[in-house]
């Protein structure tokens, strides 16, 4: 789930560039005269940069210079499994094997333990507020099976600076703001932002589904206005 491009694509990285350009002027005096003068006009150029990092890639150094790390192709894998099923009743572990005996009142069967995956996450911009959603890129199939994305839960533990967008059904969620500041911002803290947490993601099943290997992926989407 990291993704490096220019700004403007999902989860955007556009270099803070300076550029600088000088036009000079020529004067001359001959005869009597105390002074002469050449004037300059400046134009300076200042990129907006828009970086989001979800699991794994580089680090965003900062520097005045605005470079950050290469571009990363690298998608990160969450892993969720569920544990071992519990048959209301007792309950009672199922066993494995055929023409088990187990007490069971009827109810759904449940599952004793989920797994929850947690995975670094990092904003870094100069051009004011920005808010993060999250798109459904591709449900969660199993064949014929699918599950709702939306059955994916994120908790954030910065959730008051860098909070996590809830996961929709499909297509794209509802934004959640990134709050401006952190470490070395002070320069400008109303438009830059230097915000890192750590997501965790867990799987809540309502049901239980039907067994088997369901993968999907979701897309971070990052703006500022």
């Amino acid at each position: 789930m990291n993704r490096v491009n220019r700004l403007g694509s999902t989860l955007a990285l556009c270099a803070s560039a300076l550029a600088l350009s000088a036009h000079a002027e020529e004067s001359s005096q001959q005869g009597n005269f105390r002074d002469t003068s050449a004037r300059l006009d400046f134009t300076i150029n200042i990129d907006r940069m828009l970086y989001l990092r979800v699991g794994a890639g580089g680090s965003h150094g900062g520097g005045t210079s605005g470079a950050g790390p290469a571009a990363s192709t690298e998608v990160s894998e969450v892993l969720l499994a569920l544990g071992p099923m519990s048959i209301p009743g007792t309950p009672t572990v199922a066993t494995s094997g055929s023409n088990q005996s187990v007490s069971w009142n009827a109810s759904p069967p449940t599952y004793s333990a989920v797994s929850s995956v947690t995975l670094p996450v990092e904003v870094r911009s100069n051009a004011g507020q920005v808010s993060i959603a999250a798109m459904v890129s591709a449900p969660l199939t199993n064949g014929t099976d699918v599950i709702p994305m939306s059955i994916i839960g994120i908790a954030s533990d910065n959730s008051t600076n860098l909070p996590a967008p809830a996961v929709p059904d499909a297509g794209a969620g509802a934004s959640v703001n990134v709050a401006t500041g952190g470490a070395g911002t002070a320069a400008a803290p109303g438009l830059l932002t230097y915000r890192t947490a750590n997501w965790t993601f867990s799987y809540n099943p309502a049901t239980a589904p039907s067994p088997g290997h369901y993968s999907g992926q979701i897309t971070f989407v990052a703006t500022v206005p």
